[in-house]
């Protein structure tokens, strides 16, 4: 699966995390197509008018495992490049 955040290098050492695209948006018409569809089935046999929205929040929490997946990988590439700065300066130090 392909993060949706990416590491940007800026200028003097600064990164920034970029978005690909607008997430927020994208989910909402996301999950209002999925409540659509499955509202469907709910019409045409008299189900619970709750179902669709429950599968719906299904969605959105898979959603959220995506995005703590993507930024516990950010968080692991802001450590590795913080680390790789730090032993720089601590051999310097020690020598």
């Amino acid at each position: 699966m392909k993060s949706r955040l990416q590491w940007t290098h800026g200028r003097g050492g600064h990164a920034v995390v970029a978005r690909k695209q607008a997430y927020a948006a994208e989910i909402l018409v996301k999950f209002l197509v999925l409540a659509g569809l499955v509202y469907m089935p709910v019409l045409l046999f008299h189900w619970g008018e709750w179902i669709p929205f429950a599968v719906a929040g299904g969605y959105l929490l898979w959603e959220l495992g995506r995005l703590n997946s993507a930024l516990g990988e950010l968080a692991d590439l802001w450590n590795e490049q913080h680390r790789q700065r730090q032993e720089p300066a601590r051999s310097d130090v020690l020598n």
